[in-house]
């Protein structure tokens, strides 16, 4: 009886030390709250740099641990989060481009911060430039916080034309006059291109704006895709293929346009020019640190006297569904803060997008960045509307169809106005 009751005894302690000490555990055995962040950047230096950030978090909140995964998705695909959403197993936090949020937000895949962040509205207001806080507010709510932005330039390479006699373009005569010279041919096959307008950064925006024209008329909610302006800039860009033979570029495309780092044909000698941001800068030092190149404003027609370029960025934004939503946006404000910004700076030569950190960035005393400092007054954003992602395909869509002759300029973006004006009036009368 004695060695039963001792037993029982002995359970009983052993059972209070266990509940005791499940309370008096210290954080570091506590369980963590575990924040999956999904990000499409694959490419070097980004993700090496947002590694860095992300263990720089996990440091700094012991509680929290977010771990990066590298999905495919790019400015407007994201097939991959649509996917997982449908299926219960998405991300709490993710990486989207940020002309894109308030498309998504109208389509219901995200969720605002106001019920994680208080004040997160001034909040946003006070920390980030106008056009950074603007695109990630829609219908008076914030759906995701900045995480950078840049400025585009053109880039030449001062080997090439110093050979050549040439200086830099301002115009897109000059532009033009250059890329003829500077575009090689051997045995009828084209061995470097003096300039290819629409590689890289030469977007539809970029040329549309140049030539002085307006994507969206905010007062009367209407798409302008086709201003003359950008019917105009869309038809000087076949022009190319006119001149220098559709078959030929495009075989020449096909070899060197999408190759990247050491490869990419602006390090690799294969263009001359090419329209790009100001992070190319880091790309440059990192693969092509005996280049001699040069940075210079986007060209325009001879007429416009101001410079011209935009500006974009990602954000950061939590999916409906997120299992630790609340871990997330802690996640998101740091990670889209001062000390993240100037990290991301650092290692990658992106703009910081909060006010703070554009104005006292390091960038401003790097040889070459005077150029996009210079600019970014004069830079503009993509229209903050619910058809962002669909403005730019169909805009994508326009110009292919117009440089591989499918199409006339004017009959391309007529035909792509319609069909965004149409998507928005549908969603703006839900």
């Amino acid at each position: 009886m004695r060695s039963k009751s001792r037993t029982k005894r002995i359970m009983l302690l052993m059972s209070i030390a266990v509940f005791l000490v499940s309370f008096s555990l210290p954080a570091a055995f506590a369980q963590k709250s575990e924040v999956l962040f999904w990000t499409g950047h694959s490419g070097q230096p980004e993700r090496g740099v947002m590694d860095q950030m992300v263990a720089r978090f996990n440091e700094l909140f012991p509680e929290i641990n977010v771990k990066k995964v590298v999905v495919p998705g790019a400015e407007t695909e994201i097939a991959k989060l649509l996917t997982s959403l449908a299926a219960g197993v998405g991300p709490d936090a993710y990486h989207l481009d940020r002309f894109t949020v308030s498309q998504r937000a109208s389509a219901g895949i995200l969720q605002s911060l106001e019920g994680y962040v208080p004040g997160i509205r001034e909040w946003v207001e006070e920390t980030y430039l106008d056009f950074g806080w603007k695109e990630v507010v829609y219908q008076d709510k914030v759906w995701g916080l900045p995480f950078d932005t840049d400025v585009r330039a053109l880039y030449y390479r001062k080997d090439f034309f110093d050979e050549a006699g040439l200086s830099p373009p301002t115009t897109i005569a000059e532009t033009d006059a250059a890329a003829e010279k500077l575009t090689l041919k051997e045995a009828g096959k084209l061995q470097r291109m003096g300039f290819v307008p629409w590689w890289n950064q030469g977007w539809h925006y970029t040329w549309g704006w140049a030539f002085g024209g307006e994507f969206y008329n905010a007062d009367t909610q209407k798409i302008t895709a086709n201003d003359p302006r950008i019917v105009e800039s869309f038809a000087w860009q076949k022009s190319y293929l006119d001149k220098y033979g559709m078959k030929d570029v495009q075989a020449f495309s096909s070899s060197y346009e999408t190759q990247m780092e050491v490869l990419d044909p602006f390090v690799s000698g294969k263009v001359a020019m090419v329209i790009t941001g100001d992070w190319f800068i880091g790309n440059m030092r990192r693969f092509g640190p005996d280049v001699d190149y040069g940075i210079v404003p986007i060209p325009r027609p001879a007429e416009f006297k101001e410079p011209t370029s935009w500006s974009g960025g990602w954000s950061i934004v939590i999916p409906v569904g997120a299992k630790n939503a609340e871990a997330a946006a802690t996640f998101m404000k740091w990670y889209c803060g001062l000390e993240a910004n100037q990290m991301f700076a650092e290692g990658t030569f992106h703009l910081p997008v909060t006010r703070v950190g554009a104005a006292t960035t390091f960038l401003r005393e790097e040889p070459g960045y005077k150029v996009f400092i210079d600019v970014l007054p004069y830079s503009q954003c993509r229209p903050v509307i619910p058809v962002g992602g669909v403005y730019w395909d169909e805009l994508t869509a326009a110009r292919d169809y117009v440089i591989y002759g499918k199409k006339t300029a004017q009959k391309a973006l007529d035909d792509a106005t319609a069909k965004v004006q149409a998507e928005l009036d549908r969603v703006l009368s839900q």
